[in-house]
């Protein structure tokens, strides 16, 4: 073998040792068909935790003891689930279910009679009442009264879960029916003041105190101006000038006028709108009614 073919073999051996060293250290990866669909693997909607409570299942039968709660889940479609309401809960007006007393004073032996899967409150029921429900086979969902729109879209949230569990809206999104549920109760709130400016304001409870800046009432009426009251909770009438006096349809004029906080507010200029304060006490769709109240 002459000199020169020695070398173009020991050449051609060492590529292709070379070459065998590569394919060891980054394999070529096999071949991958992708479909012109994505399917994306959905995850079982249950078990689903709503309230921090795991349910097995979607609630099939349900008693609400809160009016809020009665009107989201009649809202969001699960109005044949319910089998027994408070003895508040007055909308919608068709409902003609067992009444069952309410969270102060629950009916437990009719509640358990009609074998419910869950309860729905938004107070907390006592530690015998709980125990006696599960006994039974019930959960008890105890929801949080919201004093912010993030509390309020979660109030949607934990309904909706109970009957929706983790199912998809989206799955490409990946976003739960209960969640996009939540978002959407948030949204309709907020388009629904838009067509309102009330630069600033108070808002005025029956009992003569004005909502500070942690409460539900001050959150809701946010959307269409300043709430000037930056107290927290529920305080005594403040000397304030705010553009809008509103106040609970449960007071009237003449008390306003009488009270020497609000007269003076009303004397520099103050505009007086009353509004149902029951859209505050009752979170749900029909909250958004008192925008086109302060339209008017």
């Amino acid at each position: 073998m002459s000199l020169n073919l020695k070398k173009f073999v020991c050449t051609a051996i060492l590529g292709v040792f070379l070459l065998s060293g590569c394919e060891t250290e980054q394999p070529i990866p096999s071949e991958i068909s992708v479909s012109e669909t994505t399917v994306v693997e959905e995850s079982q909607p249950f078990p689903a935790v709503s309230c921090g409570i795991t349910l097995e299942k979607a609630v099939e039968k349900a008693v609400s003891l809160s009016p809020a709660v009665t009107e989201i889940i009649c809202e969001i479609g699960f109005q044949s689930r319910l089998v027994g309401v408070s003895d508040y809960c007055d909308y919608p007006e068709n409902l003609s279910l067992k009444k069952l007393g309410s969270t102060e004073n629950p009916d437990l032996d009719g509640i358990i009679k009609l074998k419910p899967d869950a309860v729905f409150t938004l107070s907390l029921l006592s530690e015998r009442e709980i125990y006696k429900l599960n006994q039974a086979g019930i959960k008890v969902l105890t929801l949080k009264a919201p004093r912010n729109l993030e509390e309020f879209s979660a109030l949607y949230k934990e309904v909706a879960t109970a009957f929706f569990g983790n199912e998809l809206a989206d799955s490409l999104k990946g976003e739960t029916k209960a969640l996009a549920t939540a978002k959407r109760a948030r949204t309709l709130l907020e388009n629904a003041a838009k067509s309102v400016k009330t630069e600033s304001f108070v808002y005025v409870t029956e009992k003569l105190t004005i909502a500070g800046s942690d409460t539900f009432e001050s959150a809701v009426l946010s959307l269409t101006g300043e709430n000037l009251c930056k107290s927290e909770g529920y305080v005594s009438a403040e000397n304030l000038q705010p553009a809008y006096i509103i106040a609970s349809n449960k007071l009237s004029y003449d008390t306003l006028a009488f009270d020497n906080v609000f007269s003076a507010m009303i004397y520099n200029g103050a505009k007086v709108v009353f509004v149902d304060s029951a859209r505050f006490e009752r979170p749900s769709a029909r909250t958004a009614e008192i925008f086109a109240k302060l339209t008017e």
